[in-house]
Formats: structure tokens, sequence, C-alpha cells
């Protein structure tokens, strides 16, 4: 499943994250700054409008688009 088919209030693990055509490389290492890797554990908050996500890393709450989100895989 990816992350964006995940419900609001569920916890998943991150368990790939596709290359985007979008993303340049320097936006690919600040997600992994900010924890967005493979193995971490992450809460959907919330659906922001036109597909986003805020999700919750830690203790950081993140925000992220549509496409973005559709990158990541994730287990249960």
């Amino acid at each position: 499943m990816n992350l964006a088919e995940v419900p609001p209030g569920t916890h998943v693990v991150l368990t790939s994250a596709r290359a985007g055509a979008r993303l340049t490389p320097t936006s690919d290492v600040r997600l992994r700054e900010l924890g967005l890797r493979p193995g971490a554990g992450v809460t959907v908050a919330l659906r922001t409008p036109f597909g986003g996500r805020v999700v919750l890393v830690g203790r950081r709450r993140i925000a992220l688009d549509a496409a973005t989100v559709r990158r990541f895989e994730t287990a249960p």
C-alpha cells in the first residue's frame, strides 16, 4: 500500500521510496533528514486538499504534497 492510501490516524512503517521525476536530489536528501526513509514509523495525521497528507514522524509534523505521498510504500 502506498502512503496516499493510508487513512488518517493509522501508524505505518515506510518500506521504500520510489524516485520521483519532480524531485531533485536535494529534495530526496531533505526528506531523509526529516526522517522519511525506509524503516521509519509514521502516523498519518490528516489528509489535505488535493491529496496531500500531514504525517507525524517522531514529534515532527510534516506536510507532504500528493506527488511526494505517492512515492512512499508502506507496511502495517
